[in-house]
């Protein structure tokens, strides 16, 4: 498996990866200044060579860098090269009847979600998320620790809800939204608007 990012989502990303019971892991990231391996154990490849090298032993992975756009490029500069995406599940998270189908997406431990939910690619859901049913997220979201996600509702692609925040049922989320930390959204946002703050 390769974890692109070497920053603190991909810090994460290892220890829910390291969950589930697997360690045959490299990590990609092209910044010179990050560390050389994690954990003083697991290997920071750092060249395009380098990551053509873990492909061809393993094409299988998955984007863990926080901002959505950065992780959009990374994750579609990994596919050209051959990459299969591929999810990393907590094995402490809650799934009602729900087919993980999205590619390349992480969650976090204690992820409780209901029936008929779907997701797109390269998502982020962190600890302590709740999603009701016919919960419907894009690609490249983040779902900060401890927000609720009503169900029925929508959220579209590079969306953030911060920590804490609350999606009431029946709402629409536009692309590239904020929802601010602890905000109730209780109405449809649209694209490009921050809510609460």
């Amino acid at each position: 498996m390769i974890i692109a990012g070497a920053g603190s989502a991909g810090k994460e990303t290892l220890w829910v990866y390291l969950s589930t019971g697997k360690d045959d892991v490299v990590i990609f990231d092209d910044n010179n200044n990050c560390e050389d391996f994690l954990l003083g154990k697991y290997p920071v490849i750092k060249t395009e060579e380098e990551l053509k090298k873990a492909i061809a032993i393993n094409p299988e992975f998955c984007v863990a860098i926080g901002h959505p756009r950065i992780r959009e490029r990374v994750y579609n500069r990994i596919i050209k090269l051959g990459g299969k995406p591929t999810s990393i599940v907590n094995k402490n998270n809650t799934f009602s009847f729900s087919d993980l189908k999205g590619e390349a997406n992480i969650f976090h431990p204690c992820v409780s979600i209901s029936y008929d939910f779907q997701i797109g690619k390269s998502c982020l859901i962190h600890s302590c998320v709740a999603i009701g049913h016919k919960v419907k997220i894009g690609n490249f979201v983040n779902v900060g620790p401890s927000c609720s996600i009503i169900g029925p509702s929508e959220i579209g692609d590079y969306t953030y809800l911060e920590v804490g925040s609350t999606v009431l049922a029946h709402h629409k989320i536009g692309k590239h939204v904020i929802v601010k930390a602890g905000c109730v959204v209780d109405r449809d946002l649209a694209d490009y608007e921050t809510f609460g703050g």
